[in-house]
């Protein structure tokens, strides 16, 4: 029979266990974003050395027109893009935000009953060794 101290330690292991993995977790989701950042930031990249190729074969009063309607247009997306993204991040943000707060309620309340059980076994430790000390008292 496994000694009860033995279960004990077996529950102490799986707590740093999944204290590890959240841990892992966390840094790998961090890792991941910083990925897809750089990746997009290379991509971006590209593309405007492309278009800065583009603009640089353009001649003459073309180029004149055509660097023109460039800063038109850049201003005009610079703006639908800034209106854009403050709508899309604020709705993001109140999103992501609830589903964090029940993410980490749910975590919460179970790390708490995590530790009711871990209160319940250390009574029913303390009981059965207390059961075993009446019991070798009596034989």
């Amino acid at each position: 029979m496994t000694s009860l101290s033995e279960h004990l330690a077996k529950l102490s292991i799986q707590a740093k266990n999944t204290e590890d993995s959240v841990a892992r977790a966390q840094q790998e989701a961090k890792e991941r974003l910083q990925e897809t950042r750089e990746n997009v930031r290379a991509q971006t990249e590209q593309a405007l050395e492309t278009l800065n190729q583009k603009f640089d074969k353009a001649k003459g009063e073309t180029r004149s027109r055509f660097e023109a309607m460039r800063a038109k247009v850049d201003a005009d997306l610079a703006e639908l893009k800034q209106r854009g993204q403050e709508s899309k991040q604020k709705l993001e943000a109140w999103q992501a935000g609830n589903r964090a707060d029940d993410k980490e309620t749910e975590a919460v309340a179970a790390i708490e009953y995590a530790i009711a059980a871990t209160r319940y076994a250390e009574l029913a430790t303390l009981d059965a060794i207390e059961a075993r000390n009446t019991a070798e008292t009596k034989s």
